[in-house]
């Protein structure tokens, strides 16, 4: 009897461990880029942009999320948020684009604004967070950060001033 227990359980015990192995192995990082931004009609004093994004998987797997947040930031201030709920399922090695409607933030385009005008020969700063929900037991969701700056900006002069 227990040679038939031992000849059933190993393989059945083995099997589940190499299944464990597969659910444990890392997800690496999707890539998220803007690739389009158009304003939509205002609506009082909100203003709405739908972001194109395009999200890149290098995983061997499908990234299938069941949501995404997606936070677009200047000089250390959140300008822009939004989210999408069911966004499309994302092929492994592969790459979708699709688009997410965010909301600016008023008060902080205004700070924006001035900060620059105060400053205007500094780099600006930028920073794009998007957060995958994926609902997974192991994974919850996945951070992709995509942060970097545009130099060369330069002072607008007033109409008639020499520089």
């Amino acid at each position: 009897m227990a040679e038939i227990l031992r000849s059933v359980c190993l393989p059945i015990v083995v099997l589940l461990l190499a299944g464990c192995a597969g659910v444990f192995t890392p997800i690496e990082e999707p890539g998220v880029s803007i690739v389009s931004v158009k304003v939509l009609p205002a609506s009082g004093i909100e203003q709405r942009i739908e972001v194109g994004l395009r999200v890149m998987n290098p995983n061997s797997s499908a990234l299938a999320a069941r949501g995404l947040v997606v936070n677009v930031g200047f000089n250390d201030l959140e300008l822009l948020r939004g989210v999408a709920a069911n966004p499309p399922p994302v092929p492994a090695y592969s790459e979708v684009e699709m688009t997410v409607v965010l909301s600016a933030s008023l008060l902080n385009g205004m700070r924006l604004v001035s900060r620059l005008m105060e400053r205007p020969d500094e780099p600006l700063q930028y920073r794009l967070e998007a957060r995958l929900d994926l609902g997974a037991p192991f994974w919850q969701h996945i951070t992709v950060l995509e942060q970097g700056e545009i130099s060369g900006r330069h002072p607008v002069s007033a109409p008639g001033s020499t520089r």
